[in-house]
């Protein structure tokens, strides 16, 4: 009996390995967004600490997540491959880049000069993974409209991203390229979403929190321009109310979403929030209104909420198997 079960455990982590989801480093973001939310929030008045061991479990996760994806390539390179010919799939690959930058603003305040390195290889392999999403886009034979979704933005989102640790290592025509990069995107990819939206069939249920993705290219835009710039001018103004306009559109519409089941789209939530809770923060910093403070620290504890209810819901979803098969295509 003992064997049997030895055997099956070791059936459901091949599978587990197998399938492995890109989509999981979300969760590496989300945490990395409230850890960093923390400490936006403790140059204004918190503790200077609040946000560390939420970064240092964000570290954490993402070494695990990188060692399971690792193995995987090694192990089912077929499978591997399969994910980076999705029209889907592939834009996640972003998000372990998108994780490397962030781990290295994590380390930034503690270890520069690794941090320095660690962002080298995030913002690399992040340019990568564009140029390769791209030229997918450029080549491919032909997308149904359908396919599109608003994960589609996650690797725009990583360029605008590259850009606030780029200035904080001093490299800011580095942040300029990957910012306009983003920016470029960006513009593209909103034309084409809505147009998906608006005249074609809905997106499925289980994509339907990847709406909240809308939100992170303006968020995160918002705090890369000012950081490129040092200063708030009409364009950050105006990234700013795109960014609070989408929010407030999308809070509308969070009573059915929360009723949707739980997969792992759910980490869609957590790191575009946690960059509009940022944004508010350091906007209130330099607009003097003291309303988006408030607002921000209180979306700021709503990530804190959300993260630890998909954590638990996540490694639960973990041990009955949920994320050890085939995804949809």
């Amino acid at each position: 009996m003992f064997e049997l079960d030895e055997q099956e455990m070791g059936r459901s982590f091949r599978d587990c390995v197998e399938h492995f989801p890109l989509s999981i480093f979300a969760m590496v973001m989300g945490i990395a967004g409230l850890g960093l939310g923390l400490r936006t929030w403790g140059e204004y008045g918190a503790p200077a600490w609040l946000g560390e061991p939420v970064l240092m479990f964000a570290w954490m996760v993402f070494f695990l997540l990188a060692v399971l994806f690792i193995f995987k390539a090694i192990r089912y390179p077929a499978e591997t491959i399969i994910d980076l010919r999705h029209p889907v799939r592939l834009n996640y690959l972003a998000a372990i880049s998108i994780s490397i930058v962030l781990m290295s603003m994590v380390l930034q305040p503690h270890e520069p000069l690794p941090a320095k390195g660690v962002f080298a290889l995030g913002a690399s392999f992040h340019l990568i993974v564009t140029i390769l999403v791209v030229n997918f886009w450029m080549h491919h034979a032909r997308f149904a409209i359908t396919q599109v979704n608003p994960a589609w933005f996650i690797p725009a989102v990583g360029n605008v991203l590259v850009a606030i640790p780029a200035v904080a290592f001093g490299f800011g025509e580095i942040g300029w390229f990957f910012f306009s990069a983003g920016l470029l995107f960006w513009a593209m990819l909103m034309t084409i979403v809505f147009y998906r939206i608006l005249f074609h069939e809905p997106l499925p249920v289980r994509v339907i929190p990847t709406l909240f993705i809308l939100i992170a290219p303006p968020a995160v835009g918002f705090i890369a321009y000012v950081d490129l710039t040092g200063e708030l001018d009409s364009f950050a103004r105006i990234l700013f109310f795109i960014a609070l306009f989408l929010t407030i559109l999308l809070f509308t519409r969070i009573r059915g979403q929360a009723q949707i089941p739980f997969s792992l789209a759910a980490w869609s939530y957590t790191f575009p929030l946690a960059a509009m809770s940022i944004a508010l923060i350091e906007m209130a910093h330099l607009s003097g209104v003291r309303f988006y403070f408030w607002t921000g620290l209180a979306l700021l504890l709503c990530v804190a909420v959300l993260v630890l209810l998909f954590l638990a819901m996540t490694v639960r979803a973990g041990f009955r198997g949920s994320f050890c098969r085939a995804e949809d295509p």
